[in-house]
């Protein structure tokens, strides 16, 4: 998914001029502690600000100018959802402007849109059930997992690769599968040397696959 599916054009971003009072006003209602500040001659962003720098001000009623804008932190209108995701987590933000290839802001996208897409990408919501297996880097391979898989009549609805740490040399894989019952995938796995576990269906949304949504939402709150 890229992100001109999650766009929002309703958000009119902060301007040089805008005032302190202003941009707490539009904080308030979006629920944000971050709002773009755009130059309304180029329509282009020059940068952001944060509840803080607003709230620090004695005078309401002083413009933005006054401040001293952040870095200015946007997403390309092409760009795939996930490196939407990895720039909100790398900024901690919860919106992002969009432009287009030559810096034309085009709009917004929510961190709830994010996290919505991510869950209907993962098919969490969707009934099945979830192996982790884990194997060593050296032998990290999916064309092997995903046949013995499928060669038992499973469909693979989601997927997640969690990257051993300095110190671990084991790939952890989450796999979000059509079957209730996978005790024949996991023996088969096991079989052909991994190291394979099921999940209670009741802690589906517990597992993996939701560990990558849960990053975007530890500074979320809901």
């Amino acid at each position: 998914m890229l992100a001109k599916k999650l766009i929002k054009i309703d958000f009119k971003p902060l301007e040089p001029s805008s005032t302190v009072s202003a941009g707490l006003a539009k904080m308030d209602a979006w629920q944000t502690s971050n709002i773009p500040v755009l130059e309304p001659a180029t329509q282009t962003i020059i940068g952001h600000v944060l509840f803080d720098d607003l709230a620090n001000q004695p005078d309401i009623t002083a413009p933005i100018s006054d401040l001293d804008i952040r870095h200015p932190i946007y997403v390309y209108i092409d760009q795939h959802v996930f490196e939407v995701a990895r720039k909100m987590l790398q900024h901690e933000v919860r919106i992002i402007p969009v432009t287009d290839r030559n810096g034309a802001y085009l709009g917004i996208i929510e961190k709830r849109d994010v996290l919505e897409s991510l869950s209907n990408m993962l098919n969490i919501t969707t009934s099945g059930s979830v192996i982790t297996v884990q194997m060593l880097q050296s032998d990290f391979t999916l064309a092997k997992l995903i046949h013995l898989i499928e060669t038992e009549g499973a469909k693979i609805l989601g997927l997640t690769v969690e990257q051993p740490s300095s110190n671990d040399v084991m790939v952890q894989v989450s796999l979000k599968l059509s079957h209730e019952d996978t005790s024949a995938i996991v023996s088969s796995l096991e079989r052909h040397g991994y190291i394979a576990a099921t999940e209670n269906r009741d802690d589906i949304l517990q597992i993996d696959l939701t560990a990558r949504a849960d990053e975007l939402m530890r500074y979320l709150e809901l």
